[in-house]
Parts: structure tokens; C-alpha cells; sequence
């Protein structure tokens, strides 16, 4: 019975963790607020982690095992590429918007990669297998003027996962994204450029 009553309440320090540091991220959020919000005593979370760095580190660890997981099937060979990328992305997005312990491993991946102890990291592992579904889903395509998947991807993990991707480590670098970004949205499409809505 102590051990099941030891998890119950290594799981209740988790899921008030992964609500702080959702919302308040990695340095946002302190040890108190996370005892606060499970109502326990300081000695108690403390039999379970012994710093926000320890608490922080299993919730990327054990969540984001699962992003890793998830984002795999991205990469698993598909007659149908497409459709494949299209369900992994959307289905990622819908695992983030409900899933709170996983949006905290990922805001987490990208505020403190220092903590995740894998090689490489979250974050990586997530985009890894979408470049390489989306350089598959592009090479059943034909015409000429395929976006760089590296750029696809980017564009992917900002938009519906709400992460910059890889974060720029400096002026330099966030200049020399912005600028292949550009040079990406700026290249005609395939089919020539695009009809507005308006257009016949």
C-alpha cells in the first residue's frame, strides 16, 4: 500500500508540475509553486525530487518519450506520404493541446535542453522523422520548386506546436533563419504562383 500511495503521489507532483511549467516555463516556476498547487508539504515532494532541475528533467524524460515515440510514425515507410505526415502532425498537435505533462516536456526541451538526457534531444528527435517524412512526401510529388524540408519542418513545429525550431543561439543566427525562412516562403510553388482567394 506505501508503494502505491509513493506513486499516487509522485504522479500528483508531475501533473502539478507539468501545469506550472506550461504555463510559467522553466524559470518561471519554483519548487514552492509546485507544492502550492499539489497542497502537499515541502518534505513530501522533496521524497520524490530533490530540485526543480531533477522535477523538470523526468517530466521531458517520461513526456517526451512519448512526442518521440509518437512523432516516429512519421517516419515509418508509407505508400501514402502525405497522408502519413498530414495524420502525424495533426495528431502531435491534438496530443499537445491535451495533453499538459507533454506541452511542459516540449517548452521544456526548448528553455532548458541542459536537462534532457538524451542525444540528441526532444526537440530533435520530434523534427527528425518529420524532415524525413516530408523529403519522402516531396519526392512522390512532381514539379520542380520543393521547399528544403529542414525549412518545411520549421514552419510545422512553429506553427502547430508553437516551438522555434532549432532556437536561434544568437543575432547572427536568428538573422541567418529568418533569412532562409524568407528566401523558403518567397520561392515560387510548383504550379506557379498561387491564385488569391479572389482569383476565377
Amino acid at each position: 500500500m506505501t508503494q502505491e500511495r509513493a506513486v499516487r503521489t509522485r504522479e500528483q507532483v508531475l501533473n502539478a508540475a507539468a501545469e506550472e511549467f506550461a504555463v510559467n516555463g522553466y524559470t518561471g516556476t519554483t519548487l514552492l509553486d509546485v507544492v502550492k498547487r499539489t497542497g502537499m508539504t515541502k518534505g513530501a515532494l522533496y521524497g520524490h525530487f530533490s530540485s526543480k532541475e531533477e522535477l523538470a528533467a523526468a517530466l521531458i524524460e517520461e513526456a517526451g518519450g512519448e512526442l518521440a515515440n509518437y512523432a516516429a510514425r512519421a517516419d515509418e515507410p508509407h505508400t501514402a506520404a502525405a497522408l502519413s505526415l498530414r495524420q502525424t502532425v495533426l495528431g502531435l498537435a491534438r496530443h499537445l493541446r491535451l495533453d499538459t505533462r507533454a506541452r511542459s516536456a516540449l517548452r521544456l526541451a526548448v528553455e532548458a535542453p541542459h536537462l534532457d538526457r538524451h542525444e540528441p534531444g526532444l526537440v530533435e528527435r520530434i523534427c527528425l522523422p518529420l524532415t524525413r517524412a516530408v523529403a519522402q512526401t516531396q519526392a512522390g510529388e512532381e514539379g520542380d520548386g520543393r521547399h528544403h524540408p529542414e525549412a518545411v519542418v520549421r514552419l510545422l513545429m512553429a506553427v502547430f506546436f508553437g516551438v522555434p525550431h532549432p532556437v536561434p543561439r544568437n543575432d547572427a543566427d536568428a538573422a541567418r533563419q529568418f533569412d532562409d525562412l524568407w528566401a523558403t516562403l518567397s520561392r515560387p510553388p510548383q504550379n506557379g504562383p498561387a491564385a488569391g482567394p479572389d482569383a476565377p
